[in-house]
């Protein structure tokens, strides 16, 4: 682990650049943006990341980066289900135990990327760059169009929106303030009968999947590097396989109704 000292350098000089989709309808802000009454929130209302380090396996140092943006405002569709007030995404960079980068995790939905210090693209030789997907805000290494499984829409991230060095706040597990809130950052509240629906999401210490708790664990289950699926339509047979089976379920289960009404019959 890295002095204190140190932790503050590194923390600076890693800070990542933020580069929006052009579409872009909720961009990176502020908690002082927080769509609920949250207690002792910082009312500076610039782009801001929230930074920590915390104790890596083998020796390093994990720097997270939590970002918070007004909403989510992603959808799949008429129902549109997936939308939520308030969103809180990460990404972490390992220092390695020579002082060094060598690994960086991106939050992609309730998954992650995991990839090598020289596989990402950067300002300068150590800011990491971040292409964030329109309205969704999954973190990427690379621009471009990730074609994600129906009914899930695509994540795009062109990378041509406003690409933000944000300010860097220091945060622990009790300070400032607000990161004692146990509540949520925002009213959404998902319906029992949707399953796609979501709840706005609950601060950076109570999150889950241990991102938080856990950075070496959860660096371990996101998958590597990944090159599959960054255009469209790459990844469709994914969509019509669960399309066919999906339909020849739906062929069944009608002709399944159809059999029994006939024995029904007098």
């Amino acid at each position: 682990m890295l002095s204190s000292a140190a932790v503050a350098l590194a923390l600076a000089a890693h800070t990542p650049v933020v580069a929006h989709d052009s579409r872009e309808r909720s961009p990176l802000t502020s908690v002082a943006a927080a769509p609920t009454a949250v207690p002792g929130l910082d009312r500076n209302r610039r782009a801001a990341v929230y930074g920590r380090a915390t104790p890596a396996a083998g020796g390093g140092t994990w720097l997270q980066y939590w970002m918070f943006f007004a909403a989510n405002d992603q959808d799949r569709g008429i129902v549109r289900s997936g939308r939520h007030a308030g969103d809180w995404e990460m990404v972490q960079v390992r220092i390695g135990a020579r002082g060094r980068p060598d690994q960086v995790v991106y939050a992609q939905h309730s998954g992650a990327e995991r990839c090598g210090w020289g596989q990402v693209r950067r300002r300068g030789p150590l800011r990491p760059v971040v292409y964030v997907a329109n309205d969704s805000h999954a973190a990427y290494l690379r621009p471009g169009v990730r074609d994600r499984t129906w009914p899930d829409p695509n994540d795009e991230a062109d990378g041509r929106g406003r690409a933000i060095t944000p300010r860097l706040v220091t945060i622990s597990e009790t300070s400032p303030r607000w990161m004692r809130w146990t509540g949520r950052w925002g009213g959404a509240q998902a319906h029992w009968w949707n399953p796609y629906e979501q709840d706005s999401p609950v601060g950076p210490a109570f999150q889950g999947q241990g991102r938080w708790s856990d950075p070496d664990g959860w660096a371990r289950d996101a998958r590597s590097c990944r090159s599959d699926c960054d255009a469209l339509g790459e990844c469709d047979w994914r969509e019509n396989t669960l399309g066919g089976g999906g339909l020849g379920a739906l062929g069944l289960a009608v002709a399944a109704w159809l059999r029994r009404r006939r024995r029904r019959r007098p």
